[in-house]
């Protein structure tokens, strides 16, 4: 069984970086190891991602043949995932922007870019392997940068980031939503078209 997880707390850039992790590993199963900020579960109660999404509950753990953690390499961070390490059958594939540590996963395919989130590293993947993605998953993405980033403006902000952004926009990615579902962070544009009663619509997620 291949299982994509990430780090506890999911944030957008999580959520977003599992499902562009799907994309390339098509039969992996989706699981967050334990729980999401409330932005992100507030999104997925609003909006119909399609993402199977699953929770530890859901499966058996010991089944797990290879894990591809997306946005996260520290064992600390991982839940329960972190008791399959020691396995040497077990195949590990880590995609992450973090900066490394000495206590960090190893994995037999490492993805590691000093890029601002990880949702930078996946949109470039998508593009250079020239996999479509749909309005709904450019803005799923977007969010996933746009919140790591800070719209662009954190400091740790790098070209790469922004050329992933502008791809995304490209592919219909729908800044309404990014700044619905960001409004209530600091980071959150400070001008839109998106006024205060503006709302996800189901229809395009």
């Amino acid at each position: 069984m291949d299982v994509i997880t990430t780090h506890l707390n999911a944030d957008f850039d999580a959520l977003a970086s599992m499902a562009a992790a799907k994309k390339f590993y098509p039969d992996a199963i989706l699981v967050f190891p334990g729980s999401q900020e409330k932005s992100v579960r507030d999104f997925l109660s609003a909006s119909r991602t399609g993402l199977d999404l699953k929770k530890l509950r859901d499966i058996d753990i010991t089944k797990t043949r290879r894990l591809i953690l997306v946005d996260v390499k520290s064992p600390d961070r991982i839940g329960r995932f972190s008791e399959l390490l020691d396995r040497k059958d077990l195949v590990i594939h880590i995609y992450d922007h973090h900066p490394f540590s000495p206590d960090d996963i190893r994995g037999q395919k490492e993805v590691i870019e000093t890029v601002g989130a990880t949702a930078t590293i996946f949109t470039e993947l998508l593009k250079k392997y020239r996999i479509e993605i749909s309005p709904a998953e450019a803005t799923l993405l977007m969010l996933g940068i746009y919140e790591e980033t800070g719209s662009l403006v954190f400091s740790t902000t790098t070209v790469r980031d922004i050329s992933a952004a502008a791809y995304l926009l490209k592919k219909g990615a729908n800044l309404n939503i990014v700044y619905q579902a960001l409004s209530g962070e600091s980071q959150a544009p400070r001008k839109s078209t998106c006024s205060t009663s503006c709302s996800i619509p189901q229809e395009t997620m």
